[in-house]
């Protein structure tokens, strides 16, 4: 991913992380164990002590708000500095250089995020997520033995929502009353990634048609996707941000507007997404054939555009180059699919 460990990831729900006890997760390939501070502050850090490398969040939090080790009780601050050592006699310094490395760590958006780069974060925050205080909502995660780079592609892909998701997706029903029908749909580069909508608009030069488009899915760099379903008296929103956890599996965390609650209130909901499961069970058997035999075998129709353009633009982004290189990428795009 190079490059794009230089951005803002979620770690975890706010809700899933609470003062008792500490939280693994994985983004990126890198252990980290997330824990909240005596003041409620979360902090996170490498997922190793540094005297035998056991995992730290297999420990517990100490009154103090550190995080001590369960092998030997080492306590670290939210800093990564080792603060005390429990077999170490009275009036005994903790050595120089006792410490993990602490990661930038924020909370905002009914998430806690932190910033993978190598450096100081470029920005204070994530960009925020779009009208969370407009709506009540809903929230919750899907565990998936694929990469999030497969996600990705199965977000912009609207050809498998008939065979994929029977019963689950309004296109699905309307393939159903319908039949396959053939229509043309708009693919457009935006500032922050890729985005695909219907109806298109008449001319390149008209702006994005918010409040009268049918639906939409935005992919903003680096995992984000908007997607958006209007409905003849609710409108379908949903957000999901695609971790990646290791180069074969990933983490979809997805928050959609539901119909009850508070403006601005999100609640937990435990019963897995069927939709997302449905996604999941198909791109979990495509991951097993790209480790056993590669990409080679790959061959792409027209109605594939918005995967390999979005592909496209993750690589520039993975190289640093997204800003001085994304005009060379197609704009906009009409494509004609049946479905």
């Amino acid at each position: 991913m190079s490059k794009l460990k230089n951005a803002w990831f979620i770690a975890c729900p706010s809700s899933r992380l609470d003062r008792r006890e500490p939280r693994a997760a994985t983004v990126l390939d890198q252990p980290l164990v997330v824990y909240r501070d005596a003041q409620g502050q979360p902090h996170a850090l490498e997922d190793r002590c540094c005297h035998r490398g056991v995992q730290l969040s297999l420990g517990r939090i100490t009154k103090e708000g550190h995080i001590a080790c369960g092998y030997h009780g080492w306590q670290y601050d939210g800093r990564g500095r080792c603060v005390h050592v429990p077999s170490l006699c009275t009036g005994t310094p903790v050595p120089k250089g006792f410490q993990v490395r602490a990661f930038p760590c924020v909370e905002q958006d009914f998430y806690v995020w932190v910033w993978m780069g190598d450096g100081a974060p470029d920005t204070p925050a994530p960009s925020a997520i779009r009208e969370l205080a407009l709506h009540p909502w809903r929230q919750g995660t899907v565990q998936a033995a694929c990469s999030a780079e497969l996600l990705a592609d199965n977000i912009l892909d609207a050809s498998h929502v008939p065979f994929v998701h029977k019963g689950t997706h309004p296109a699905y029903f309307f393939n159903r009353i319908n039949g396959f029908v053939e229509y043309d749909y708009e693919v457009r580069l935006t500032e922050r990634g890729v985005m695909v909508f219907y109806p298109p608009t008449p001319n390149a030069d008209d702006p994005f048609p918010e409040d009268t488009v049918a639906s939409y899915q935005h992919f903003e760099l680096p995992d984000r996707v908007y997607v958006f379903q209007r409905g003849s008296k609710n409108h379908f929103h949903l957000v999901l941000h695609l971790v990646r956890e290791t180069a074969t599996s990933s983490r979809i965390e997805w928050i959609m507007v539901d119909l009850k609650g508070e403006p601005g209130s999100v609640a937990w909901d435990d019963n897995y997404n069927t939709t997302l499961n449905q996604d999941r069970m198909i791109l979990e058997s495509s991951q097993k054939n790209y480790e056993r035999a590669g990409a080679d075998f790959e061959r792409s129709v027209p109605a594939d555009f918005p995967q390999l353009l979005l592909r496209r633009a993750v690589a520039l982004a993975s190289a640093g180059e997204w800003d001085g290189r994304r005009h060379e990428l197609t704009q906009r795009k009409l494509v004609r699919v049946r479905q």
